[in-house]
């Protein structure tokens, strides 16, 4: 994936303005994602209001409503965001993953951490970095996780390659109220 503008290049959707259809799809967001206000990433995609409503109800579901606990999440959301430096999501959920997680997020070393988590994060960061997935790992993801576990962790993973592709392709700014934590550095 190519590196990360160093520009936001549209301006965010007066979501505020909006009426009718488009003005309920942006309350939607607001309502589900609990933030009292419209994050930039979103307020950009609202320029195309329908391509908000369909890539938020994607996130919706892997964020809130999937077999993945919270903690996994959370730290899927970030090695992907590493692997693929999407600082925009980085930003966002770092803070939400374990103390004790977040100095190997983004490095092999969480592959090693006891299953299911150690074996979910090699899978997106094998994903996400465009390598084959062994079969064993796979078949063993499904015997923990069931199918529908491994269904939400591959449209997860898949959800946040296409927020990274995003987010660096028209440099979305993270909002001065967001904590501006540095990424580690790939490959380390």
């Amino acid at each position: 994936m190519a590196g990360y503008r160093e520009r936001q290049i549209i301006e965010p959707a007066n979501w505020e303005s909006s009426v009718g259809e488009e003005r309920a799809i942006f309350q939607h967001v607001l309502t589900t994602r609990k933030l009292g206000w419209l994050p930039n990433m979103f307020a950009v995609m609202g320029q195309s209001p329908k391509a908000l409503e369909a890539v938020a109800s994607v996130g919706e579901h892997v964020r809130f409503q999937s077999k993945l606990d919270d903690n996994l999440r959370e730290m899927l959301i970030c090695e992907v965001s590493a692997i693929l430096g999407n600082k925009y999501e980085w930003c966002h959920h770092i803070g939400k993953v374990p103390n004790e997680y977040r100095s190997i997020i983004g490095s092999a070393a969480i592959e090693s951490l006891p299953s299911p988590i150690g074996p979910a994060l090699r899978f997106a960061r094998l994903l996400a970095s465009g390598e084959p997935t062994p079969d064993e790992l796979v078949d063993s993801l499904k015997e923990i996780l069931g199918d529908d576990g491994l269904t939400d962790l591959t449209v997860m993973v898949g959800y946040y390659q296409l927020l990274a592709t995003f987010c660096a392709a028209l440099g979305i700014e993270v909002e001065d109220e967001t904590p501006h934590v540095p990424m580690p550095l790939k490959g380390t």
